[in-house]
């Protein structure tokens, strides 16, 4: 009688003759799904890139290797390449002292006001790099802020400040990357153990000793790993070296790319694209070894993880004025300048209440309506490219995740090969591929959302993957040995359980979206354009800074509210990948 009520009970789970049929069918179906993956990403992300590497041997048609020969012949080239590798290696050796130290201020010392940092640190990571840039220029450049108050206190002194350099590009983005640093740098710190620490102060070792002798060794390879992405993000910038940069004839490789494009010289573009692609993967490669090669040593059972903070002592006024006169000018004076710029009628004019004017909000969204389309555009573009990847890097993630095997492994690296990939190259391996039959994308919305969504993918993939290693596997397992398809599982047990990581990719996306000045500037027409190209473009079609800083206020709005919204997220337990 028991047994009998085991198998009346168990009868709606275990499958008849009529759901054999069915979970067989699923059960192809669930197979071909990887292949069907797989296909989509070697479309759209290998057949650019293919493309790009056959369009560096055409000339006119046909094949030929004159690209090669003018790419790297050129002394413009080698230029563009030292001018690259110098502004890079500024902006590590900045992020590295900046981001560190505020990072070993922040865990290791007994500094009191460590939240108001991490809020420092986060308002500095919100504000673009470009209009960082462009409030660079209204301060420091001829005629900016400085030279006018330098004018009205010494009338007679000259001004020397050149605002247009590399070095101010390196300096910018150093005040933007660093934030990377901090928190990798951080997290590391917080993981280990402080058992080492201990174990040296009991043989005597003093704070700076232990500091260079025990904490920055266990620490190396979280410097390389955020060192190499921020070279990397770093060397694939155009905004910045392009409003700074180039104006004072100093080219890097992004902007020579940008040039060559404009000139209609694709077989450099593509040659100069490939080489770009080369660098940035060789970096992307090393940076994710130098993530997997980090220990960081955890205390036995019963240990105690002692985390000792150093005092600061004396040092403490001066530290504390020290972080407040950084972010006085990193963050408050950048976003000042903005601000009070964007209310001026016309920049330059002299500082009084005549000269002041609301007209640029006015002109921006009712006036001339400027804002509007840029927007809707941005907004529209961003949430298809950001639903569109997030669902596909949780197919990924599900495979590889619960079903290994040489197809799931391919999908899963040529998903994230983008990452490795400067915004700008996607962008022209985009052109490339999309420009003619049988897909002709070129100049419709339909090429910047394609392009993004390429762009996001592996974004949300690192988002969703950590969580997903850390899910049990039996469930799966349960539920597929109750006949259920891989669709209900996925749907039914996967993504309830990834929604938060998938949700907080999400919205890292959308945020990347709005202001993302590459991709859209290349593949823009009339009707597409977004925040980005207008931010980019509007002071050059008859408009000047007053305009770009009223953008530009906009864009800092909309970055802060988003950001805080996944500041929230993450606290009521929506992780991110940092």
């Amino acid at each position: 009688m028991k047994r009998s009520s085991i198998n009346h009970s168990g009868s709606s789970l275990a499958p008849d003759s009529a759901g054999r049929g069915k979970s067989k069918a699923g059960l192809h179906a669930g197979r071909a799904i990887p292949f069907v993956l797989l296909f989509i990403a070697v479309v759209f992300i290998l057949y650019p890139v293919a493309m790009l590497a056959i369009g560096s041997f055409r000339v006119d048609g046909a094949f030929s290797v004159a690209g090669y020969v003018t790419a790297f012949t050129s002394a413009v080239t080698y230029k563009a390449l030292l001018n690259t590798l110098q502004m890079v290696l500024g902006i590590l050796l900045g992020t590295w002292i900046i981001g560190g130290f505020l990072a070993f201020v922040r865990h290791k010392t007994d500094y009191k006001y460590k939240k108001l940092l991490d809020a420092g640190v986060f308002f500095s990571f919100t504000i673009p790099a470009y209009i960082l840039s462009i409030s660079w220029i209204e301060l420091v450049c001829r005629g900016g802020y400085i030279h006018r108050l330098l004018q009205t206190v010494f009338p007679n002194m000259s001004y020397s400040i050149n605002g247009y350099s590399v070095g101010a590009s390196v300096f910018i983005l150093t005040l933007h990357l660093y934030p990377l640093v901090y928190y990798g740098v951080g997290n590391a710190l917080r993981l280990v153990s402080g058992v080492f620490e201990q174990s040296a102060r009991v043989c005597g070792g003093k704070k700076v000793r232990i500091v260079f002798t025990v904490i920055l060794p266990l620490v190396a390879p979280s410097f390389v790993s955020t060192g190499l992405l921020v070279v990397s993000r770093g060397m694939a910038n155009f905004g910045v070296p392009a409003q700074l940069s180039s104006v004072a004839g100093k080219a890097v490789l992004t902007t020579r790319v940008f040039s060559a494009m404009s000139d209609l010289n694709l077989p450099v573009v593509a040659v100069l694209s490939l080489l770009l692609i080369v660098i940035s993967l060789a970096l992307y490669l090393l940076s994710e070894r130098a993530l997997k090669a980090r220990r960081f040593n955890m205390p036995a059972a019963g240990q105690t993880d002692a985390h000792a903070e150093i005092g600061l002592g004396r040092w403490k006024n001066t530290l504390n004025a020290g972080i407040v006169v950084f972010f006085t000018l990193s963050v408050a004076i950048p976003f000042a300048t903005i601000l009070t710029s964007s209310f001026f009628k016309r920049w330059g004019l002299e500082f009084s209440a005549a000269n002041l004017t609301f007209g640029n909000y006015v002109r921006l969204f009712t006036g001339e309506n400027l804002l509007t389309r840029p927007l809707l555009n941005s907004l529209f573009f961003g949430t298809a490219a950001s639903a569109t990847a997030a669902f596909f890097a949780s197919l990924t993630v599900y495979f590889h995740q619960y079903r290994q095997s040489l197809v799931t492994r391919c999908l899963m690296h040529v998903a994230q090969l983008p990452i490795a990939v400067p915004n700008m190259i996607l962008a022209v391996a985009a052109m490339f591929a999309w420009i003619n039959e049988p897909l002709k994308l070129y100049g419709t919305g339909a090429i910047i959302i394609v392009t993004y969504t390429v762009l996001f993918t592996p974004i949300c993939i690192k988002q969703m993957l950590g969580a997903a290693k850390n899910m049990d596997v039996s469930m799966d397992l349960a539920a597929r040995t109750m006949g259920a398809g891989w669709a209900l599982r996925y749907f039914r047990l996967f993504l309830p359980l990834m929604k938060n990581s998938l949700f907080s990719g999400l919205i890292v996306c959308f945020l990347i979206s709005l202001k993302e000045i590459p991709i859209s500037l290349l593949l823009y027409t009339t009707g597409t354009q977004t925040l980005g190209v207008l931010m980019f473009t509007i002071q050059s079609n008859s408009y000047g800074l007053e305009m770009t800083s009223a953008v530009s206020v906009v864009v800092i709005a909309l970055s802060v509210c988003g950001n805080l919204l996944l500041r929230k997220l993450r606290s009521k337990g929506y992780h991110s990948y940092e």
